[in-house]
């Protein structure tokens, strides 16, 4: 029987982007997905802790979720160091078509990704990258467990207005977005969105206390944030990270960081404008 098997990998965005284009995909094609989330530093709590299990209607087929133990990333993670090569032996015994991320970014951009996933039979794929055009379908494929979803309805209607702009500053560990987007063009952005309406309030989401701190000193009580742990190596980390991608959504538009995919998909949620700030 044909049938795909995912890993996603990477932070909870790269993650979401690949296995909600894996699901649509595997929906049309009406095959079987089995995807294995590996729980990491990157992103350390189970799908379950963070979602509702995904939709499992796809025509006479399903997908399915499976928390990923030690010995399978021997089968399904990519071979290398981490793994000891032993997918180099092991993958060819279990599976036909084999793609991991080099594979994955080149017959993507060859536009041939999808032709070799449709002609293969068993297949493996390690990636944190999307494909296709499935963005649509990223509400439905994606609800946050109830507590997570209750706190966001609720802060949403305690604070938000129609004027109310979502900010999104990855700092910390993300180099890239430090250089190409600094505090200063988001000053820039919200002051500008203030000039243009007077009632206009923030969400920010972002990883790094000192700049909220920043942010309260130059605009008070314009300023909305949660409290969060920032912390991707623990389930309460990663449920607020979920809990501000749904907030950031529910604003009328966000100003984002240079390379990080957080903020575009909080944006493609909702189908709102994203504008990303960068030098």
């Amino acid at each position: 029987m044909k049938e795909i098997c995912l890993t996603p990998y990477g932070g909870l965005a790269n993650r979401m982007r690949t296995l909600n284009a894996a699901i649509e995909f595997a929906k049309e094609q009406q095959v079987p997905l089995q995807v294995i989330w590996f729980c990491n530093a990157e992103l350390n709590a189970p799908y379950d802790a963070l979602f509702t299990p995904p939709p499992e209607n796809l025509g006479n087929e399903s997908v399915r979720i499976k928390n990923g133990g030690f010995f399978d990333r021997f089968v399904y993670r990519s071979p290398r160091r981490h793994t000891l090569w032993l997918p180099y032996f092991i993958a060819p015994i279990l599976f036909d078509t084999r793609i991991y991320t080099s594979d994955f970014v080149r017959l993507r951009r060859e536009g041939r990704l999808e032709e070799v996933m449709r002609n293969g039979h068993r297949i493996v794929i390690e990636s944190c990258h999307e494909f296709g055009d499935y963005y649509s379908a990223l509400s439905k494929n994606f609800i946050p467990q109830p507590d997570i979803l209750s706190a966001v309805d609720e802060y949403v209607e305690k604070n938000f207005s129609k004027n109310t702009v979502g900010i999104h500053i990855r700092r910390t560990d993300n180099t890239l977005a430090i250089q190409k987007s600094p505090l200063s063009l988001f000053i820039d952005a919200m002051q500008r969105e203030i000039d243009g309406c007077e009632d206009t309030n923030f969400y920010v989401a972002t990883d790094d206390r000192e700049t909220k701190t920043e942010l309260r000193k130059i605009f008070g009580n314009r300023i909305l944030t949660i409290d969060t742990v920032c912390n991707r190596n623990s389930v309460e980390g990663m449920k607020d990270a979920v809990k501000e991608m749904w907030l950031l959504s529910r604003t009328s538009k966000i100003y984002g960081c240079f390379y990080s995919s957080y903020s575009v998909i909080a944006s493609k949620l909702t189908d709102i404008p994203l504008e990303i700030l960068e030098v």
